[in-house]
């Protein structure tokens, strides 16, 4: 007979161990993920962003016509052109040839003439910097196509340099790592679920049913045996 105590002890370990053989795949996915973003938050360099503001307002009395949206959507897409960015009266930070677009980027609304600039880069300063010096070559620019555009392009505010860098997030990355986990996880159970459908389990069918013997045929009854009967005259 088994003792109480070892009885006691193989009962949680036996089910640590099914456990562990069910879920084992999905905890070290979402694990995985979990310390992927938390790694990448630790080790990728600080980004800033910066943002500075430009208004585009029509010649007329209406100030916020459709023509001002239309021309801050085409001035949003002129905002990080390297053409645009010599009008600029700032200085901009050094950047590598070609790699401006990375540290400028301009936004629109669709409903109001408002041109959103924002500057990163690895320090606030120069985020600020780049956001000022693209917002500043885009009055410049709109004030010498005036009177080809009839709009009036006008700064609503500088950018600040910001205290805080935008990225890495902590929380961000750790919750978009766990959900890749995740996501892993589910695509790999139903992968296994379905090569499961498919191949079924010996001696069942495909919805895991044990099959339904057929009826043993019934016994035919014995004929009787008959003897002959002889009749003499």
């Amino acid at each position: 007979m088994m003792p109480q105590g070892d009885a006691n002890v193989r009962r949680p370990r036996r089910s640590l161990i099914t456990f562990l053989w069910r879920f084992g795949l999905v905890v070290v996915l979402v694990l995985t993920g979990s310390l992927g973003g938390l790694g990448y938050t630790l080790l990728a360099p600080a980004t800033y962003t910066a943002t500075a503001y430009v208004l585009v307002v029509n010649g007329g009395s209406d100030q916020s016509g459709p023509a001002a949206v239309s021309f801050a959507q085409v001035f949003g897409r002129l905002a990080p052109l390297p053409e645009t960015l010599e009008y600029s009266s700032l200085p901009l930070p050094r950047t590598p040839a070609g790699a401006i677009r990375k540290h400028v980027q301009a936004s629109t609304s669709p409903d109001t003439p408002l041109i959103r600039i924002t500057g990163s880069a690895r320090t606030p300063a120069d985020a600020a910097a780049y956001a000022n010096a693209a917002a500043d070559a885009l009055v410049q620019y709109g004030t010498a196509r005036r009177p080809d555009t009839g709009v009036r392009v006008a700064l609503m505010n500088l950018a600040e340099p910001p205290a805080t860098p935008s990225s890495p997030n902590l929380v961000l990355d750790v919750a978009v790592g766990t959900a890749s986990g995740i996501l892993l996880a589910g695509l790999g159970a139903a992968l296994v679920s379905g090569r499961r459908g498919r191949g079924g389990t010996p001696g069942r069918d495909a919805a895991g049913h044990a099959p339904v013997p057929e009826p043993a045929p019934e016994p035919q009854p014995a004929l009787e045996r008959v003897d002959r009967v002889e009749v003499r005259p």
